[in-house]
């Protein structure tokens, strides 16, 4: 037993175990970027990181990448749900589209053999008022009619 009543087998033991210090001493060797070797033994009783070069235990290093992981799956879930509304948000606008176009189609469709019909019962009706003008009119003067009449029509087809 020494002075402090530790049996020769405990003291035996302990003189195989290397102690390293957690401040930068001689007996820590550099190696790439000014960082510590720690050649493989332990430095122990590591608390958390205050400073930005302090080293610490796995513990903390886990728990820090466990809340990443956490904060990583969790926006990622928010993100993925906001992606799944706004694809179906973008198939309802697409369906809405085609309808739409559809039923322009349609209804162009429709309208065109009255547009037509419009068209040429104003030709006729033009080629009418050339016959049946009477001579006292004034070629210019009855362009300007056929004009004025022409540009009544297409207001009328257009609304």
């Amino acid at each position: 037993m020494d002075k402090f009543g530790r049996s020769s087998s405990t003291t035996n033991n302990r003189k195989n175990i290397k102690m390293v210090h957690a401040f930068p001493t001689n007996t820590l060797s550099y190696g790439e970027n000014d960082h510590y070797d720690a050649e493989y033994r332990s430095i122990c009783n590591l608390k958390e990181p205050v400073h930005k070069n302090d080293a610490t235990n796995k513990a903390y290093v886990d728990s820090k990448l466990e809340e990443l992981r956490h904060a990583d799956n969790s926006t990622k879930a928010y993100v993925d749900s906001k992606l799944e509304v706004l694809r179906g948000t973008i198939q309802i606008m697409e369906n809405h589209i085609t309808n739409i176009d559809g039923r322009l189609y349609a209804v162009t469709l429709e309208k065109i053999p009255s547009i037509e019909k419009q068209i040429n019962d104003s030709n006729s009706y033009m080629m009418e008022l050339l016959k049946t003008s009477n001579e006292n009119i004034k070629p210019a003067e009855m362009w300007d009619a056929i004009k004025k009449l022409k540009e009544k029509k297409i207001i009328s087809i257009n609304k």
